[in-house]
C-alpha cells in the first residue's frame, strides 16, 4: 500500500503564488497601457512628441504623415470612442487582475475568478479599441504610421491572450485548484476524536 502514495495528488501552493506574482507586473503594464489610452483620449499628444513620433516613418520612404494628418487621426479617432474604448478595458482589467492577483498570492479562489474575468475583459475591449485605432490610422496616416497601429492589434492580442491563459491556470490544473480556498475540510475519523 505503500506505492498508492507515491501517487496522490498534492496540492501546489507556489505555482499560483508565482502566477500571481507575475500576473501583477502584468496588471501594472496594462494599466500603464490604459492611462496612456486615455492621456490620448483627453488630451492627445504635444506638437514636439508628435514631430518625433512621425520623424521615424517618414524618413523610411512611402507616403509621409503630416501633423495635420496625425491631428485629424487623433481627433476622428477620439469622435470613434477608440481611444476610450481601449483605455476603460485596460484599466478596468488591469484593476481587475491586480486585485485579483493579490488574492490569488493569499490562495483565495476568488483571485483566480476576478484574475481570467479582467483578462478577457482586456482581452475584448483591448483588441475592439484597437481595431477601432487602426481603422482610423489608415484612413489619415502615411503607410509605416499605419502598419504601427495594426501592429499594435496583434500585440494587445498576443499579450492579453496570454495574461488569459496564465489566469486560468489555476482553474484548469488540479494540483492548484486543490490548494485554493475555500479548503475542503475533511471530516475527522473516530479515532481522532479521542
Amino acid at each position: 500500500m505503500e506505492g498508492t502514495d507515491r501517487f496522490e495528488v498534492r496540492p501546489d501552493r507556489s505555482g499560483p503564488r508565482n502566477l500571481a506574482v507575475l500576473l501583477m507586473l502584468g496588471a501594472l503594464v496594462v494599466l500603464w497601457m490604459g492611462y496612456a489610452d486615455l492621456q490620448a483620449h483627453r488630451i492627445g499628444l504635444s506638437d514636439d512628441q508628435v514631430s518625433t513620433l512621425i520623424a521615424t516613418p517618414n524618413a523610411q520612404g512611402g507616403e509621409p504623415t503630416s501633423l495635420e494628418d496625425f491631428r485629424t487621426f487623433e481627433s476622428n479617432a477620439r469622435d470613434q470612442g477608440a481611444f476610450l474604448t481601449r483605455a476603460v478595458a485596460l484599466l478596468t482589467s488591469g484593476g481587475m487582475v491586480l486585485v485579483g492577483g493579490a488574492l490569488l498570492f493569499r490562495l483565495r479562489r476568488l483571485g483566480a475568478y476576478l484574475c481570467t474575468a479582467g483578462a478577457a475583459i482586456g482581452l475584448l475591449g483591448g483588441v475592439a479599441g484597437s481595431i477601432m485605432i487602426r481603422g482610423t490610422a489608415q484612413d489619415h496616416l502615411g503607410d509605416a504610421l499605419a502598419f504601427t497601429y495594426e501592429a499594435w492589434v496583434y500585440l494587445c492580442g498576443a499579450m492579453m491572450g496570454l495574461c488569459l491563459a496564465m489566469a486560468a491556470l489555476p482553474l484548469l490544473n488540479v494540483r492548484a485548484r486543490m490548494a485554493l480556498e475555500p479548503v475542503r475540510v475533511e471530516p475527522r475519523s473516530p479515532d481522532e476524536s479521542e
